[in-house]
């Protein structure tokens, strides 16, 4: 883990954490669980999600926003992590990931978004229509 926790971090706009022993590759259909939390919790709750990444109970990769700025975020106080899974039409496992975030913790409801709807530039606020693909 960076020896510096995300809210300390103004050099780069993410912190990233790697399951080292996935137990499949990444395929074009990837996608993410959205923890969205107050600036206040995002060094605790980056630590847990980071620890459970690493530990390989999580998905494939997680990583969290910085102190750094940024022109996408809507509320500077408001800070996201992404914890991801190797492919979205894998409901099995994108729910075994909820699933567990919620043991760890994250109980409210989350939403889950493709890559490819990133990389499309869908956001919610800047879109028409549902931005998530599940709502758990």
């Amino acid at each position: 883990m960076n020896s510096r926790p995300p809210s300390k971090i103004r050099d780069a706009y993410w912190v990233h954490a790697e399951n080292p022993n996935p137990p499949t590759d990444w395929t074009d259909r990837s996608g993410k669980w959205l923890i969205f939390t107050s600036f206040k919790k995002i060094d605790q709750y980056w630590k847990l999600i980071h620890d459970e990444t690493i530990a390989g109970r999580l998905g494939m990769a997680a990583k969290v926003a910085t102190s750094k700025s940024n022109e996408l975020a809507k509320n500077p106080f408001i800070k996201v992590i992404c914890v991801y899974t190797y492919d979205s039409s894998d409901v099995a496992d994108v729910m075994r990931v909820r699933a567990r975030l919620k043991e760890i913790g994250f109980e409210k409801k989350l939403s889950y978004k493709t890559d490819e709807a990133t990389t499309s530039g869908v956001y919610a606020g800047t879109t028409e229509g549902p931005v998530s693909l599940y709502y758990e």
